[in-house]
């Protein structure tokens, strides 16, 4: 504010120390330690993963479970009801509702495993995923993030949108998970702007080794909020004959969030 006179430790040049982490953010720190492969986690087990001291973990369990975001279960903790509840509220619920039915019918024609995405913060975060009969190995579950540059289907949504999400995911080092994994941004530019080009995208091992995606973009008003994916086993081609369908799947897909406001709001919260 004008005219305000600085701290006295700016006066006398001490260093600024970062703020205490609040219970607010104490909280999510013992959230994200649950997963699919932990949805049971005992105190000891929530203490070490999320670095918290014992003591603070117990207390802010305690308020957890009073609001039933967590749950007391007789092996330790588990995520309660409450945050389905509130999960299901997202515009990325009501985008997978609208594609659902087209994912099923496309799973159908195709028997290859299936993928709906989006994009936030440089990666692909599922919100679908429909198995294979053939079983092609996929790290992929819903909810789980994976680099997007490392992705088919990060790599579809990235090339449709907007510079400052695309400079975002590119920003400090790529992670490499394969040895074919694109750990250059130019190279990764090169790459989205061929997928503009050819309006689908490709990975061959990036992510895992022996599995294939191929993916194409859900775009509302020219911009992608989603994108969709089928993978297999690398062995089994370059999965361009599936690249028409999934078009006539992100199409569909399009149109019907026309009739909702999932795509609106995507759009404006990316």
């Amino acid at each position: 504010m004008i005219g305000q006179p600085p701290a006295e430790s700016a006066l006398l040049g001490e260093p600024k120390t970062a703020p205490a982490p609040s219970v607010l953010w104490k909280a999510f720190r013992v959230l994200e330690v649950f997963s699919h492969g932990r949805r049971v986690l005992t105190l000891a087990q929530i203490v070490r993963r999320s670095g918290l001291p014992k003591s603070t973990a117990h207390r802010v369990l305690a308020m957890l479970v009073e609001v039933g975001a967590v749950e007391q279960h007789r092996d330790g903790y588990r995520m309660g009801l409450r945050m389905f509840t509130l999960g299901a509220m997202p515009p990325e619920v009501a985008l997978r509702d609208a594609a659902l039915v087209h994912l099923e019918e496309l799973h159908r024609v195709t028997g290859q495993t299936l993928h709906l995405a989006i994009v936030r913060e440089g990666n692909s975060v599922y919100l679908e995923k429909l198995r294979s009969r053939r079983c092609a190995p996929s790290p992929a579950v819903v909810g789980g993030r994976l680099p997007a540059h490392c992705t088919a289907i990060g790599k579809a949504v990235l090339a449709f949108s907007e510079d400052r999400v695309v400079a975002g995911a590119l920003a400090g080092p790529l992670e490499r998970r394969t040895a074919h994994s694109m750990t250059s941004a130019d190279g990764v530019r090169e790459q989205l702007a061929a997928i503009r080009r050819d309006g689908f995208a490709v990975d061959r091992e990036e992510a895992v080794e022996g599995l294939a995606c191929v993916a194409v973009p859900v775009l509302f008003q020219d911009r992608a909020v989603a994108a969709v994916s089928v993978g297999f086993a690398s062995s089994a081609g370059t999965g361009r004959v599936l690249v028409n369908a999934l078009r006539q799947t992100a199409g569909a897909i399009s149109r019907s969030l026309l009739s909702c406001s999932a795509g609106h709001l995507l759009t404006s919260g990316e």
